[in-house]
């Protein structure tokens, strides 16, 4: 029998307690948590016909501020039963505001995340996100009173960091401006010019205006192309134009920032952020002047005063960001009451962030997630990370947690490779070193696939042998696998059954076998060469193991491979000293759980693998010295073979693991 179908009205009221209507920049989302169905962004004041069922309802809305950025509001009923037809009305007054703050006064930037959802299984959650920039929006989120959900969740997440670029209009009263640098940083310094205006920044939106050593301010279309950008910055530079400032307007009420393709309940985001299409490398190279975007309420502020041609400006570019924090505050059940929070130093976990290697050309770039009972949370979840450093170190504060990362690459080729993956758990008052990028890159099995979720790199499912390893994990364990996709990486996967070949793939590092069920002895190949400018270590990576497996009931279980794996002490660069005997500490683990292990052999070559020197070995139980004799300059490939009481064996060689200074 159908279930009945009632009718569920949606109200919204604002934080001035203006009713919203169809016209009002207020929607709902709604979810049924018995099957996942999604009703997204139905405007408030609408009547939906819904079978009985239980629901989640999230409705969000802008409050407009007369010369300021809107206010905006998120709030959930975590959990309607629909038993008859039904009025919910979200009176956004009883939403409480959301900020942080810590204790180092200059960290007043960066970006803030509102998430709620519900967990509809194992695996499966719905979510609404909601970015904003407390510096410019107020935010405010709440549930229904006296309502509540095991299945809701909630998430305040928060970014901060001392701003890299600050711009403010200085009359009749300083303000701040949203802005971020297109193309390449300014130089890091304070400067004060006059401003201009330049309209569209033609020449003859120019003609008779005083731009000459001034910040010019351009007044674009929303969808301005980087080309088109170039030749207004150059015609500004042709009139004597010191700096420019673009405006790019958005098309209409809605669009304001950080609007997520798809994301319902984005449209209430104005976090400033640059348009993707006016910066990276192309930009950097064409804009012939310093080149800034604004946005917001007060970007309009600032034109106006630049429309005066008496105002001035202060520009203020800091240093490459050395302290950053990442907080996030998760609840259950219903949002809570108290979203202010004031953070000490001490009551977060101090993290070192290393970033070895890297280049200009092709930087780092961090994505954290804190992970809370299944829940993925943090302001990575917006789709963009934060730069990291090139060759150099950073300090970081998280709030206590289980936190998982993503170290992505900004490449300049078409190559996604590069990405290193870890999880960390952090404990208040504790401080940690996390290196990434460091030598020596080679096969590492640490934790386990994000896809299949909880799959072993290296598995056997009932009739398949399912490979997936991380042939380019860096020397801490964070995993890499080989880009499939990118010309770069090249390479193959085979494996042997009984000494007889059994079957091979032409990808580096993974391959899906079908074989018996009986219990029968294998040997899996696999090599990877690399060939991008971002990689000049681990140019060529090989690998060979040789283990048992038979049928097993039960879901995938991890197969017998060892790894070895190299931690030298080398520097940002990833480069030891030469001219001496150098002790690489090296240890062996087994991928499935603890192992006996009975022998370890490591060679080094100075000539690219041609040539091979055996190390001196000492120590036991899975942990070594290697003692190496270095020449004076040069890089160091590295070779060994490995084996356990159970008969499982490696051999692996990494060609150009570390330089030489």
């Amino acid at each position: 029998m159908a279930a009945p179908v009632y009718q569920l009205t949606l109200r919204m009221i604002d934080r001035n307690g203006a009713v919203a209507t169809a016209n009002s920049r207020a929607t709902f989302d709604v979810i049924s948590l018995s099957g996942g169905g999604r009703a997204r962004d139905v405007p408030a004041g609408s009547t939906l016909r819904l079978p009985a069922d239980r629901y989640a309802l999230v409705g969000s809305l802008i409050t407009p501020r007369p010369g300021l950025d809107p206010s905006m509001a998120a709030m959930a009923h975590p959990e309607l039963n629909l038993t008859r037809d039904t009025t919910v009305t979200l009176d956004t007054r009883q939403t409480a505001k959301v900020t942080a703050n810590v204790d180092q006064p200059e960290v007043t930037g960066g970006s803030s995340l509102v998430e709620m959802g519900v967990r509809l299984g194992a695996d499966q959650t719905q979510s609404m996100l909601f970015p904003f920039d407390q510096r410019f929006h107020e935010m405010f989120a709440g549930t229904v009173p006296g309502t509540s959900s095991a299945a809701f969740y909630f998430g305040a997440s928060h970014r901060l960091e001392q701003p890299r670029l600050e711009l403010f209009g200085e009359q009749p009263n300083r303000f701040p401006v949203p802005t971020a640098a297109i193309g390449a940083p300014l130089p890091v310094g304070s400067r004060t010019p006059a401003l201009a205006f330049g309209g569209a920044g033609r020449q003859e939106d120019l003609a008779g205006v005083e731009v000459r050593d001034r910040l010019v301010v351009l007044e674009l279309p929303w969808d301005t192309t980087p080309e088109t950008l170039a030749e207004r910055v150059a015609t500004v530079r042709e009139h004597g134009g010191a700096m420019v400032a673009a405006w790019l307007p958005p098309a209409d009420a809605v669009r304001q920032g950080t609007e997520l393709a798809r994301q319902p309940g984005s449209r209430i985001a104005a976090a400033a952020k640059p348009s993707s299409e006016l910066t990276g490398s192309k930009a950097a190279q064409a804009l012939v002047l310093p080149t800034v975007q604004i946005t917001g309420a007060n970007a309009e502020r600032f034109a106006a005063l630049a429309r005066t041609g008496a105002g001035t400006a202060a520009v203020i570019a800091h240093p490459e960001i050395r302290d950053a924090y990442e907080l996030s505050f998760p609840a259950t059940g219903r949002v809570p009451a108290q979203l202010e929070h004031s953070v000490r130093k001490s009551e977060l976990a101090a993290v070192t962030m290393a970033f070895h290697g890297y280049s200009a050309e092709s930087p780092p770039q961090m994505h954290a997630i804190h992970r809370v009972a299944g829940v993925s949370l943090g302001t990575s979840r917006l789709g963009y990370g934060t730069p990291g450093l090139v060759r150099a170190e950073r300090q970081e504060y998280y709030t206590p947690g289980t936190w998982a990362f993503l170290n992505t690459l900004v490449s300049q080729t078409s190559s996604v490779g590069g990405d290193l993956r870890g999880e960390e758990i952090f404990a208040a008052g504790k401080s940690y070193r996390l290196a990434w990028n460091g030598a020596v890159t080679g096969p590492g099995f640490r934790g386990k696939r994000a896809y299949p979720a909880d799959t072993p790199w290296a598995a056997r499912t009932t009739q398949e042998i399912d490979i997936s390893i991380p042939l380019f994990s860096d020397g801490a364990g964070h995993t890499a696998t080989a880009d499939l996709d990118a010309p770069g990486d090249r390479g193959s996967t085979t494996l042997y059954r009984e000494g007889r070949l059994f079957g091979g793939q032409a990808t580096p590092g993974r391959a899906v076998f079908v074989v018996p069920t009986e219990d029968a002895g294998y040997r899996l190949t696999t090599e990877a060469e690399r060939d991008e400018p971002w990689a000049p270590l681990s140019t060529k990576v090989s690998a060979e193991w040789t283990f048992r497996s038979g049928y097993a009931q039960g879901p995938s279980r991890a197969l017998p491979l060892l790894e070895v794996r190299y931690t030298p002490a080398v520097d940002l660069a990833n480069s030891a000293p030469g001219g001496g005997t150098f002790t690489i500490p090296v240890t062996v683990s087994r991928q499935d759980g603890p192992a006996a292990i009975t022998g370890l052999q490591v060679e080094a070559s100075y000539d690219g693998g041609v040539n091979w020197r055996p190390a001196k070995v000492s120590g036991q139980d899975g942990r070594y010295n290697a003692e190496l004799s270095h020449p004076a300059t040069g890089s160091v490939s590295l070779r060994a073979k490995a084996a356990d009481a159970d008969g499982n064996t490696t051999t692996q060689s990494i060609i150009h693991a570390y330089r030489l200074r």
